[in-house]
Order: structure tokens, then sequence, then C-alpha cells
């Protein structure tokens, strides 16, 4: 929930400023965390761009 991050983003920053936290932890959501997992690298080449997939047909 946003209070939780906005609360342990908080202690997280106390422990960095106190020397006991790396500077290179964040608090970061569960959803976050599986989009990362799921995300497509993009091409930076700018390859040519296909056609949309085709909508799925609806369920009856």
């Amino acid at each position: 929930c946003p209070f939780c991050l906005v609360m342990l983003t908080d202690s997280v920053n106390g422990k960095k400023n106190d020397g006991k936290a790396k500077e290179s932890t964040q608090v970061v959501d569960v959803a976050q965390l599986l989009l990362e997992s799921v995300k497509t690298p993009i091409d930076p080449a700018g390859e040519e761009e296909s056609e949309p997939a085709p909508e799925p047909e609806p369920v009856k």
C-alpha cells in the first residue's frame, strides 16, 4: 500500500544516513518487481514497426 511504501522508504533512508544500508537499496512494490520481470527489452536499433497483434475474440 502507499502508506507502507512511505514508511519503509523513510526507514531505509534513515539506515542509509546512519551508514547501515547500501546506497543502492530501494523500496519497491511487488507489482513493480513483477513488471520488471516480464518487460521485454526495447531494441535500440530501431527496427521497423510490425503490425499490431489482432484483438482477441470476446468470450461468449
